[in-house]
């Protein structure tokens, strides 16, 4: 069976989901937090973000599919693992191409006292 409504896709990477989107996101939920804790969304008041299951500058698209609907402690977390996996894979990049800075060798001291700097 075809889908009735086509997905959305943004035109760029900073386009907002519109309501109608969003809508459609927690209705696939079944209301209830994209990163599996179970918790019901919107309880209190609480704010309900919107996510990119695969972050966009991990090479995310910017579509319906790749959006979730999140709790915003849920959101937090998740983003702070996001920008610390692009950091890692950014130092690690800079490494293997030989961009990254050497490090201050490091120094000693002789047996007298004296320090020796290795240059």
């Amino acid at each position: 069976m075809s889908r009735a409504v086509p997905a959305w896709v943004g035109r760029t990477d900073d386009t907002p989901a519109p309501a109608r989107v969003k809508a459609r996101i927690v209705t696939r939920q079944g209301g209830v937090c994209g990163c599996g804790c179970g918790v019901k969304l919107g309880v209190a008041g609480e704010q309900i973000d919107f996510d990119h299951a695969q972050a966009l500058i991990l090479g995310g698209a910017n579509d319906e599919n790749n959006l979730r609907a999140l709790r915003k402690p849920c959101h937090r977390a998740k983003t702070r693992a996001d920008v610390q996996q692009k950091a890692t894979e950014a130092r690690k990049r800079n490494k293997h191409l030989g961009l990254a800075k050497p490090k201050r060798k490091m120094s000693y001291r002789r047996f007298d006292g004296t320090p020796v700097w290795k240059d």
